[in-house]
């Protein structure tokens, strides 16, 4: 037979339906802002967003295309997937001080720039002029989708850490 439980408005926190239990130690607030949602989630579109420019062509020519694989494609990918795991760590489990996964995206971010502008630097300084005319590669697809995604991963990561940061700062004050 079960019986009904009812719950009365002054009814103790440590009292519980199933029974009594002993009330729990004063919990840590959480350091994950509220409004951290979009920025996070951007942060993981941009990251897809290096993933998928790092497969396509960072070189194309009239004769053939260049993967970014076959470039330093590698390298922004294998970044890439950094810091998408650190961000879904961010979006899974609490922030806990101990934790500095924060700052993963926006490093990432500048790594990734560094290393497309360094390639698209040097695919610019391959073309030669001819008779008024550029000859040689251009910049492909892939490498601007890369560029465009490191940029992007930059800004709405570093608004996470600032806003986890700034949360951070504000649990330790008070």
């Amino acid at each position: 037979m079960v019986r009904p439980v009812t719950f009365t408005p002054n009814q103790p926190d440590h009292q519980r339906a199933f029974g009594f239990q002993l009330p729990s130690t004063r919990a840590i607030p959480s350091l994950m802002p509220d409004r951290f949602g979009p920025s996070l989630i951007g942060s993981l579109w941009a990251c897809a967003g290096i993933v998928a420019g790092s497969l396509g062509p960072w070189t194309s020519s009239s004769a053939l295309d260049h993967s970014g694989i076959d470039e330093c494609g590698v390298i922004t990918l294998v970044l890439a997937l950094c810091a998408v795991t650190a961000l879904i760590t961010l979006m899974v489990r609490d922030v806990t001080p101990e934790i500095k996964n924060h700052c993963t995206g926006p490093l990432v971010g500048i790594a990734v720039l560094i290393v497309a502008v360094g390639n698209a630097a040097s695919i610019v300084r391959r073309s030669t002029e001819f008779a008024g005319h550029t000859a040689g590669p251009s910049i492909g697809w892939g490498l601007w989708v890369v560029i465009a995604s490191a940029v992007i991963l930059c800004i709405t990561s570093s608004t996470v850490a600032h806003m986890i940061r700034f949360q951070a700062a504000m649990i330790t004050r008070s």
